[in-house]
């Protein structure tokens, strides 16, 4: 059964991997580090996407996720759509209450969820 991600809040970053690669338009690809609600374990994004989506490194969003059809090379992927503006700190607190705790959903075994200890984090310049 595809899954959907209703609301989370997400800070979009450069993608700091050795695997991580240009697109065919040489830009990077991005990771969304989850904040708050309920989030898939797979996030990265390639950077064209993310410019057509009108997000940027270092900005936190509301997001939606909705599952779309797995690739035999990368498993199981998903649709990502930001539902809101880049999010000032008062408005990322606001959000974050609104979609609760983040629960960060293990899309590549066969464990349902993956409790998050969010009382560690700590938002920096947001």
């Amino acid at each position: 059964m595809k899954r959907q991600f209703k609301s989370f809040v997400a800070k979009v970053e450069m993608l700091k991997s050795e695997r991580a690669n240009e697109d065919k338009n040489g830009l990077m690809p991005v990771i969304l580090i989850g904040i708050a609600g309920e989030i898939p374990s797979k996030t990265v994004i390639s950077g064209t996407v993310a410019q057509r989506m009108g997000i940027y490194e270092g900005s936190i969003y509301l997001f939606q996720a909705n599952e779309i059809e797995s690739d035999p090379l990368y498993g199981r992927q998903f649709n990502f759509m930001a539902i809101s503006k880049e999010l000032s700190a008062i408005e990322t607190l606001q959000a974050s209450d609104f979609v609760g705790k983040l629960r960060i959903v293990k899309v590549d075994s066969s464990e349902d969820f993956e409790e998050f200890v969010a009382d560690t984090l700590q938002l920096e310049n947001a």
